[in-house]
């Protein structure tokens, strides 16, 4: 699943000798934040936060969420984002005697 955000337009038009003014919006609402992991088959485990992500509440969402529902042999795949990235992240799969992690990139242009 791919979303887009922050589109702007690279092209305006405004009254001949003026400049053409635009607003990128950011946030239009509150900020919510949904951690989330599945199989093909199945949710294994889903959180919302009312704040942006860092790494220590990923952490949490794994102890907590994810490392349980885990089993040998499992396979995860994680994008690039900072907050998958911090120390201790790989440390609480790789307990769970996971085969390993894939790192994916985002797609950041079409």
């Amino acid at each position: 699943m791919g979303v887009l955000l922050g589109l702007m337009r690279t092209r305006a038009r405004s009254l001949e000798g003026q400049r053409a003014y635009d607003l990128k919006p950011f946030y239009r609402g509150k900020r919510i934040t949904v951690i989330g992991a599945m199989t093909c088959d199945r949710c294994l485990g889903i959180k919302t936060l009312d704040k942006g992500m860092n790494g220590e509440d990923f952490k949490q969402f794994l102890k907590e969420e994810l490392a349980p529902k885990l089993w040998s042999g499992a396979v995860w795949v994680m994008d690039n984002l900072p907050a998958h990235k911090v120390k201790g992240v790989t440390q609480i799969i790789e307990d769970q005697e996971c085969k390993g992690s894939l790192f994916i990139p985002l797609l950041s242009r079409i």
